[in-house]
Parts: C-alpha cells; structure tokens; sequence
C-alpha cells in the first residue's frame, strides 16, 4: 500500500546556534494504519508531530530541512487550510485548542471559516457527532468536561474539515482509566472509518494499540516495530528501549 505520509532526510532546529531537534528523520506511513511514536521526553516526538501537521515551518518559528510529502503533495506547498484538510492534530494541552462556549461550535468553527453554506455546516457537525456518538456533549461547555470528553470535543473539531490523517498527541497521558478507553475506542472507530492514526505517547500501555512503533531517541527513529498478537514480548523490548536510555 502506497504511503500516505513520507518523510525524507528531515531536520529542525530553532536557529543556527541551537542543537538539532529532528536529524536527519526518514519514514513512510501507510495509509490507513495506526503508528505510534515513541520516546523519552524530549526526544522529538511532539516537534516531529508539529513538522507533520505543518505548524511547522508555517506556524512555528525554526529552521527545517528535508521534505515532507502528504497524499503525494509537499506540505512547503500547501496553504494552512488546505492541509487542514488533510491532517488535524490534537494536541497534549487540549485546553488551548478549545476556546468556544459548546462543542457544537467547535466542530463549526473551521466550516464556517471557509464561508461554507449553513446547511452543510450543519451536515458536517451532524455526521461528525453521529461518527463519534457524542450527542450529549453537543451543547456543552467544552471546559466544564471531563478530560476525555475535551479529547473527544478537540478531536470533533478537527473532524469537520474530514482530514484522511489524526495526529493525537499525549492525548491519553493525563486521563483516568475510564477516559483512556473512552479515547482508544474513538481511535478504533477513527480508523476503521478508513482515517490514518497517528499516536505520540511515552506510555507502553499506551502504544499497544498502534499496528505499528516507531521508537524515538535523541531527534532520530532509532526502530520500527509492527505490532504482532505478542504482546508480552513488544512490553519487554518497549520496556528494554527505555531502560537502555536512563543507564
């Protein structure tokens, strides 16, 4: 199957003076499949994250190098709302992506800065509802919820514009047990939803649910591991990538 994302010889450092963030970073991600990024803090993940959704260099000061190719297109070319389009991104602090009184606004947001119709803002914030079963939360304040329903209201956000690719950033790390598998259920449903799933997290519980690891160290993707049924075995080698790191 034909990549969806590919990432070639990328780099990213804030100005000439300071260290590399990303070296050199090579990878491809299938279409329709849930990776994973993993790493200590401080590694890269979430500034790799900000390069993929293109906050990076459109948003974010820095100096990046290499390409990055989305659907066949480079994201240099790309406008802001065209590649929102293409990839959303929740991110960890998801109360400064959330800023309007309901979630219903949320989800119109985006359709109703590109001037579209009424009436297909109101079919998109219908089917994005309908998609993740959140009518209950419709007319709620997003910051009067539970941290798994601020994922969710996020997460609806950036499905009004029906991108192909989701990158969820730590968005599982703060949550109770109930709110995780509250989330891993959207993932699931995202995803057979035919949605390329992209997951940051430092958690090996977290990771499990990915087809495939991607393992970050110092800026670089140190492996690549496809999930298989043994999961036993993955928690070792996972729990192995980390320890060799904190010697």
């Amino acid at each position: 199957m034909k990549a969806i994302i590919e990432v070639r010889n990328l780099s990213f450092r804030y100005t000439n003076r300071d260290p590399l963030i990303l070296d050199s970073i090579d990878l491809d991600i299938e279409r329709g499949s849930i990776t994973s990024i993993a790493g200590l803090s401080g590694c890269g993940k979430s500034t790799l994250a900000f390069c993929l959704c293109g906050a990076i260099p459109k948003s974010m000061p820095g100096i990046m190098e290499g390409s990055i190719m989305i659907d066949g297109a480079d994201i240099k070319e790309l406008s802001l709302p065209n590649l929102a389009k293409k990839i959303g991104m929740v991110f960890q602090d998801v109360d400064n992506q959330l800023f309007l009184p309901t979630v219903e606004s949320e989800i119109a947001f985006a359709p109703e800065n590109l001037c579209l119709p009424y009436e297909d803002i109101e079919k998109i914030i219908n089917r994005v509802i309908s998609m993740l079963n959140i009518g209950h939360l419709r007319y709620k304040n997003p910051s009067h919820l539970s941290g798994g329903e601020k994922h969710l209201a996020a997460i609806a956000s950036i499905l009004s514009l029906d991108p192909d690719i989701i990158i969820l950033d730590e968005v599982l790390s703060e949550l109770d047990r109930e709110n995780k598998e509250l989330i891993k259920n959207v993932i699931k449903i995202l995803n057979e939803a035919g949605k390329t799933i992209i997951i940051i997290d430092h958690s090996i519980k977290n990771l499990m649910v990915a087809d495939t690891i991607l393992l970050m160290r110092k800026g670089r993707i140190e492996d690549r591991i496809e999930v298989d049924d043994s999961h036993e075995l993955l928690y070792n080698r996972l729990t192995d990538f980390y320890l060799q790191q904190q010697q």
